[in-house]
């Protein structure tokens, strides 16, 4: 079963490079993006990779999340005791 993420060797395959400086310098200067794990390692996802080597125009979406609806009404806690 194949991971969600490129492994190692993949990554040496697509960069030609096996250092991950290296890597991460070939991926930028070729306007893929990914992630950098604790360890340096870059992150590169399955899909994406895979429709970068198609030749398919990758755009990422920047996604803000929706702000929470406004309360319709409000507790009236005034005669709590």
């Amino acid at each position: 079963m194949e991971t969600e993420t490129l492994s190692d060797d993949e990554l040496v395959e697509i960069t030609g490079y096996k250092p991950r400086a290296y890597q991460r310098r070939w991926l930028s200067s070729h306007g893929w993006h990914f992630v950098e794990s604790r360890g340096g390692r870059p992150l590169v996802g399955r899909q994406y990779a895979r429709l970068k080597l198609s030749g398919a125009v990758v755009e990422l979406m920047t996604v803000t999340p929706h702000s929470p609806p406004k309360p319709t009404w409000t507790p009236d806690f005034s005669r709590v005791k």
